[in-house]
C-alpha cells in the first residue's frame, strides 16, 4: 500500500531537516605562498585555524624560488587552490594566456626596502651617493625588491647597477665586510629585519639603516604581494570563509598585543616549512616598526590602485580579466 499523502511529505521534510543539520562537508583548501611578506599571516592562520577556520582543512605549498616559469607550471598544473605571490608577476602570467589565474585582491602593500651603510653620525648614507654604485639584491635580480626600487631610484634620477645578493650566510658575510659590501642592499621582509638585528647582535663594522621605502618615493600605494585564486574547484562559501579567515589572521598578527605571539608563530613557521631560521625578535621588530603592510580591499577599492600602479610604474595596461568574477 502506497504511503499516504501527509506520510510522503512528514517524510520529505524530515529528510530536508537532517540534511540541514548535516555538518557541512570539510574542504581542502591548498595554498602556495613565498618566504617573504606574504607569510606571517598564513603562518599566523595555520596555528589558529582550528579557531578561525574549524570547518575545512589548509594544506600549505612552498612557491618554486626565484623561477617565474616554474611558478608559471605550478599554476597551470591546478596544484593549488590559491596562491600568494606578486603582484607584476601574476599580471605577466595573465597577460601571456593563463585563464585559471584571476587576483582577488592586492594583500602586501608595504615591505621592500633599500639599505645604505651609516655615516659617523649614525644616518644612512645618502641616496644620490648610489649613482653609478652597486647596489646588492636578495633574494635575486628580476625580483620585487629589485625591479621596486630600481623604479624608485630612477624616479629620483639615480642610477644604479643592480647584483644579485642571494641568502643566508653568503649574504650576512657581504654585507658585514668592509671590503667587499656594495653601496647599497635590497630586499623584502623578513631579511631587512634579520640584518638590522643581526648587526647590533654581531657588532658588524659595516652598519646599515633604512635609506628608501619605495612605496613613499613613488608616490602611489604600491601592491607588491596580491593573493591569486587559482582555478574555480571550492564552493563560493569556503572561499568566503578562507578569504575571511586570512583577513583575520593579518588582522591578529598587526595588533600590538599579539605581536610577540605572532613573532613567535612566525619564527616556527619558517624553520619547519622553509628550513629558514629567523630569529621572532626580528619578526617581532618587523611587526613595530609597520615595515609590512597587509591589507585585503574589495575589487571596487582595489581596482583603480591597481591600474593606476601598473600604468604610472609600469607603463602597462591592466588586463580586463583580471580580477576575479565576484
Amino acid at each position: 500500500m502506497r504511503p499516504s499523502l501527509p506520510t510522503r511529505w512528514l517524510a520529505a521534510l524530515a529528510g530536508l531537516f537532517f540534511l540541514a543539520c548535516a555538518p557541512l562537508r570539510a574542504q581542502t583548501i591548498r595554498l602556495s605562498f613565498p618566504p617573504d611578506p606574504n607569510a606571517l599571516p598564513v603562518f599566523v592562520l595555520q596555528a589558529k585555524q582550528k579557531e578561525w577556520l574549524p570547518q575545512d582543512k589548509l594544506e600549505l605549498k612552498a612557491n618554486p624560488s626565484g623561477d617565474p616559469s616554474a611558478m608559471r607550471a605550478m599554476i597551470a598544473s591546478g596544484d593549488m587552490d590559491y596562491a600568494l605571490f606578486n603582484l607584476v608577476g601574476g599580471v605577466r602570467f595573465v597577460q601571456g594566456g593563463m585563464r585559471n589565474v584571476h587576483l582577488v585582491s592586492p594583500w602586501v602593500w608595504r615591505g621592500i626596502y633599500l639599505l645604505t651603510p651609516v655615516d659617523s653620525e649614525g644616518r644612512a648614507t645618502a641616496l644620490s651617493a648610489l649613482q653609478g654604485k652597486t647596489v646588492a639584491v636578495s633574494p635575486g635580480l628580476s625580483t620585487p625588491p629589485q625591479i621596486v626600487t630600481q623604479k624608485a631610484l630612477q624616479k629620483i634620477g639615480v642610477k644604479a647597477d643592480f647584483i644579485a645578493a642571494g641568502s643566508g650566510t653568503v649574504l650576512m658575510n657581504l654585507l658585514r665586510d668592509p671590503s667587499r659590501a656594495p653601496a647599497g642592499f635590497a630586499a623584502a621582509e623578513p631579511m631587512v629585519s634579520q640584518v638590522l638585528l643581526r648587526q647590533q647582535q654581531e657588532n658588524w663594522p659595516v652598519r646599515w639603516a633604512v635609506a628608501l621605502d619605495p612605496t613613499q618615493t613613488l608616490g602611489t600605494e604600491i601592491p607588491l604581494g596580491a593573493l591569486w585564486q587559482i582555478g574555480n574547484s571550492l564552493p563560493a562559501a569556503t572561499r568566503e570563509r578562507f578569504v575571511a579567515a586570512l583577513r583575520r589572521a593579518a588582522q591578529w598578527a598587526n595588533d600590538p598585543r599579539n605581536q610577540a605571539e605572532a613573532a613567535r608563530i612566525a619564527a616556527k613557521g619558517y624553520a619547519d616549512f622553509f628550513r629558514q631560521p629567523v630569529p621572532p625578535q626580528a619578526f617581532e621588530n618587523m611587526l613595530q616598526a609597520h615595515r609590512v603592510v597587509w591589507r585585503m580591499d574589495d575589487i571596487a577599492t582595489a581596482r583603480p590602485v591597481v591600474e593606476r600602479y601598473l600604468k604610472d610604474v609600469f607603463g602597462i595596461a591592466m588586463p580586463p580579466a583580471l580580477f576575479i568574477t565576484p
